[in-house]
């Protein structure tokens, strides 16, 4: 045991010489379970090795030699990034050290520069990211490579912020595959104020499959003040399918959630009737709020087959009059048990089948409309134990009877 111990020792010493910078490097097991997430009891995944580092040019270098089965673990402070950080090492884990991304930054030098243009680029499959804020560069705070396989992808608790472009980017090759089966959890997207431009999402992902995207706020997701005309906040296209979205806050963005986007099949051929820009999925306990005149959709699918929209909650002031639209004709969905302030739509020969829904909320219904704490204000309320054939996976998402809406109505402690 003792020269075991000794072993371990002198590698830590030796990783110390050739690298410096680098603070130790074990055997992650040694460091006993992660702590859970308080909100979706995720923990980390648990690692063979461990590489802390303590500034940019010891993460550069451990991203660089990453071994397969590492986690790299952050000291607090502000990394500024001189150059894009690609991890194409397959099960990768890189987080923070004490589980707060404030605390944790990796910073560009604005959102108009050039030089990183992208902070994290994914090119491997099973990475995780969590506990860190990404942002402050020219492109995408965070672009997962679909042509390099980069599938199961993990971001829980990161936050993004003031990209040129898009936040998150799920890019595909030239074969019109995406990553697929990613997961976002307890994350936060956001602009200070808004984009720089009009071309931005929070999170855009194309040809993606059987991704997850939870219990995540988008802030401010709009283009420049006076303009602010942009993408939806979660966008999945371009033949991705069996999207989830759930559980997610969506505030003052100029679009909301969008499963499919065009009816048109690349290169303008083939069949529009039948042409899928997203199979199946489901948009569920979703919040959607902006009062500001200029909001644009709340909740859409286009050129979407199966999809389900169920238990969200729509409270959008905008110019458009309707809460939630489902359009072009190979569109069929299930759109159940959604509260909002304005109608629900099928456009452009969509196939919608209604049920338990409430479209005339007011804003004394909620607790706080003006500020987008949209939970039920009271126990005698129409959405209240309204809810139709709830089924088992639209369980309320905070607990309680079956109300119509995100959100289950809870008296006063």
């Amino acid at each position: 045991m003792i020269r075991h111990d000794l072993r371990h020792a002198f590698i830590g010493i030796l990783y110390l010489g050739i690298f410096p910078g680098v603070v130790g490097s074990i055997n992650a097991k040694d460091l006993g379970p992660r702590s859970l997430c308080d909100r979706c009891g995720w923990s980390p995944p648990q690692t063979e090795h461990l590489v802390t580092v303590r500034d940019l040019a010891s993460l550069e270098r451990a991203v660089l030699h990453a071994r397969p089965n590492t986690t790299i673990l952050l000291k607090e402070g502000t990394y500024r990034l001189r150059r894009m950080i690609d991890i194409n090492t397959s099960d990768v884990v890189l987080r923070g050290e004490r589980g707060d991304p404030d605390r944790v930054m990796l910073l560009g030098a604005g959102m108009n520069e050039r030089q990183v243009g992208v902070a994290l680029s994914l090119s491997a499959s099973r990475i995780t990211l969590a506990d860190i804020t990404v942002g402050n560069v020219g492109f995408h705070g965070i672009q997962v490579r679909g042509e390099k396989r980069a599938d199961h992808c993990m971001f829980h608790n990161v936050r993004v912020i003031n990209t040129g472009q898009q936040l998150l980017k799920g890019s595909m090759g030239s074969d019109g595959r995406g990553p697929h089966r990613g997961t976002v959890a307890c994350s936060r997207f956001a602009y200070s104020s808004h984009a720089p431009s009009d071309y931005t999402n929070g999170v855009d992902v194309l040809g993606g499959r059987g991704w997850t995207v939870r219990q995540t706020i988008f802030q401010r997701i709009r283009g420049p003040e006076g303009r602010p005309q942009a993408g939806p906040a979660i966008l999945f296209w371009r033949g991705s399918a069996e999207t989830l979205i759930e559980g997610n806050l969506v505030l003052d963005c100029y679009r909301g959630i969008a499963l499919g986007l065009t009816n048109q099949p690349e290169g303008g051929q083939g069949n529009q009737a039948a042409f899928s820009d997203h199979l199946c999925g489901a948009i569920r306990r979703n919040v959607v709020w902006n009062l500001n005149r200029w909001a644009d959709e709340p909740i859409e699918a286009n050129a979407c087959p199966g999809v389900r929209i169920e238990h969200n909650t729509v409270l959008v002031e905008g110019k458009m009059p309707w809460s939630i639209s489902v359009r072009f004709p190979s569109t069929d969905a299930d759109v159940l048990n959604n509260l909002t302030n304005r109608r629900i739509m099928a456009r452009d020969g969509a196939r919608l089948a209604e049920q338990g829904n409430i479209t005339d909320a007011r804003h004394e219904w909620f607790v706080d409309p003006s500020r987008g704490n949209l939970q039920l204000s009271r126990d005698e309320l129409p959405p209240v134990d309204a809810a139709v054939d709830p089924a088992e996976e639209t369980a309320p998402f905070l607990g309680g009877a079956p109300d119509v809406g995100a959100y289950e109505y809870r008296s006063p402690q």
